[in-house]
This record gives C-alpha cells, structure tokens and sequence, in this order.
C-alpha cells in the first residue's frame, strides 16, 4: 500500500497492529485448549477468547473458568506436567518474532 497520507499510513499501521494482536489471542486461546489435559473435557471446553482486538480497548481476555484449571495449569497432571500458559507463551514467542 502505497499514499503519501499521513493518516492512511497511520490507518493501515493501526490495522496492522489490531490484526496481530487479535491473532496472537487467538492463537493463544487455540493452544492452550490443545495443551488442555483430557479426562472429561471440561477443562479444554472452558477457554474463551472474550472480544476481538481494537486499539484502546483492553478488555480482550482468553480465560478458562473451570474451578481447577489452576490446578492443571501447575502441572498437576501427568498429560501436562509442565502446565498449559507457560508453555503455550513459549510457543508463541519463539514461533512470532515480528509483526506480520
């Protein structure tokens, strides 16, 4: 994309940046559920990803309700010893070094 406009150049960055951050949650929100332990499901089926990303506005979570994710997110179980966000965000970081 090419203008001489300040505000399309801005435009387009801002877009850009949304995009990224929104896909980091999703993949986030992806991982963590693969990484879930299994024994009912439960735990893997509680991950949310709340909104999509925008600029400004911080109210874009991945959570997990379920009483005990915890527990399995301190490597409680022998599916996941290492636990799921850390080694999720591990992941993520090595796979994401820049902006695409």
């Amino acid at each position: 994309m090419r203008s001489s406009s300040a505000k399309t150049i801005f435009n387009h960055i801002e877009n850009k940046l949304e995009r990224a951050v929104d896909q980091l949650f999703s993949q986030l929100n992806t991982d963590a559920r693969n990484i879930t332990p299994i024994r009912t499901g439960r735990a893997k089926r509680g991950w949310r990803k709340t909104s999509t990303y925008r600029i400004g506005d911080s109210k874009v979570l991945v959570e997990n309700k379920v009483p005990y994710i915890g527990l399995l997110d301190q490597g409680r179980s022998r599916q996941a010893p290492a636990g799921i966000i850390v080694p999720v965000l591990s992941k993520i970081l090595k796979q994401r070094r820049t902006i695409r």
